[in-house]
């Protein structure tokens, strides 16, 4: 089989890209002979990415544990700590790629994500990218979701004031949102 060869690149429209990169992986590591425990790490890994980034070393000030996984998932995030001109370009191309979804849903769906980044004790876990990136990660996320928010606010007005002043049914659709 060709799972060394990503047979599909992540597609912002379907909600199960971390499950396909695990089928994958999975492929790839049967060609490749890869050992059972390597091959759970892996997927552990790459199913964290969708479960939040998330993990019990978040909560903690020690960052004592400095296990694969925690330096995979800072670096998955590694770009919230970048500086922000940089961050603003990322954060740019994120809306590009979700151009499909409309402007108020896509600023409030954001928004949600983005703010459970700043929510935790920690953006990331271990400490070498807490001493390199975790200053710049809140201010980073924190304006990013205020900018979003507003937006968002601004956007939801503007809806009101056009279904008010239209004369006819107009629906924001934002009871569609989740």
């Amino acid at each position: 089989s060709s799972g060394i060869n990503a047979e599909y690149g992540d597609d912002p429209k379907r909600s199960d890209n971390e499950e396909r990169s695990v089928e994958a992986f999975e492929r790839c590591a049967e060609d490749l002979n890869l050992e059972s425990d390597l091959i759970r790490d892996v997927v552990e890994m790459i199913t964290t990415t969708s479960t939040g980034h998330h993990t019990e070393e978040h909560e903690s000030d020690s960052s004592r544990r400095a296990r694969d996984i925690h330096y995979f998932l800072d670096f998955d995030l590694a770009i919230l700590g970048a500086n922000p001109i940089e961050y603003t370009l990322y954060a740019r191309k994120i809306r590009k790629e979700y151009e499909h979804v409309p402007e108020q849903e896509f600023c409030e769906r954001r928004a949600k994500i983005m703010s459970r980044f700043v929510d935790r004790k920690f953006v990331f876990a271990t400490r070498e990218f807490r001493q390199f990136a975790e200053e710049n990660a809140q201010k980073n996320v924190r304006s990013e979701v205020e900018m979003l928010r507003g937006r968002a606010v601004h956007l939801q007005k503007a809806s009101l004031h056009t279904c008010s002043s239209g004369g006819g049914e107009c629906k924001s659709g934002i009871d569609d949102v989740e």
